[in-house]
């Protein structure tokens, strides 16, 4: 029972340390390319073209000609963000392309905003926080994407923004889960 009581305790803290989640705005219906630059320290920089296809409760991502990086996908407002590779979640590498994908599209603490900006012609709203480990995150959101990205972790820098915004240039076929993406609880997810 003590045993019990204690890791139930210690379970109860470490949700208290970290930072509640707010569900995202819904997606704007929109398919949008985006060019990345990952570096780590003095390594050469890792550059790609990401696109994204979104709409409401789905969004799913993935780099362009880079099969082995995988696809990111996110099914309800309130769910993470996947990283999905020839159909396992496989969660990215510190300090890389892929995480810095993974933490562009991840949901913010606050949605509150002092500042707002132009990217791509879209009016999007800036939301900075502070992550674990001392690193920043800074975003553009536009309608719960995000247009610019962001990133210091120490001596890794990542940083995106959209090149092209296509609004109301997605299909169905374009918001399909991935093969072995996990469906989403009734309650994170509405229906179509």
């Amino acid at each position: 029972m003590r045993r019990t009581l204690i890791s139930i305790a210690a379970a109860l803290s470490a949700l208290a340390s970290t930072p509640a989640l707010v569900a995202r705005e819904p997606f704007a219906k929109a398919h949008v390319s985006m060019m990345a630059r990952a570096q780590l320290g003095g390594r050469e920089a890792r550059l790609s073209e990401i696109d994204v296809f979104a709409e409401g409760t789905r969004l799913r991502a993935r780099l362009r000609g880079e099969d082995r990086a995988g696809e990111f996908w996110v099914d309800g407002l309130a769910s993470p963000v996947l990283r999905l590779v020839d159909g396992q979640l496989s969660p990215p590498r510190r300090q890389t392309l892929e995480q810095g994908v993974l933490l562009a599209f991840a949901a913010s603490p606050s949605l509150a905003s002092a500042n707002t900006d132009r990217i791509a012609g879209h009016p999007c709203k800036i939301v900075s926080e502070e992550l674990a480990g001392g690193a920043t995150l800074t975003r553009c959101l536009w309608r719960g994407l995000p247009l610019s990205v962001e990133l210091h972790a120490g001596n890794f820098t990542f940083n995106a923004a959209a090149t092209m915004v296509d609004e109301g240039a997605v299909t169905v076929a374009d918001l399909q889960p991935p093969p072995g993406a996990p469906a989403a609880p009734a309650s994170l997810s509405a229906g179509r």
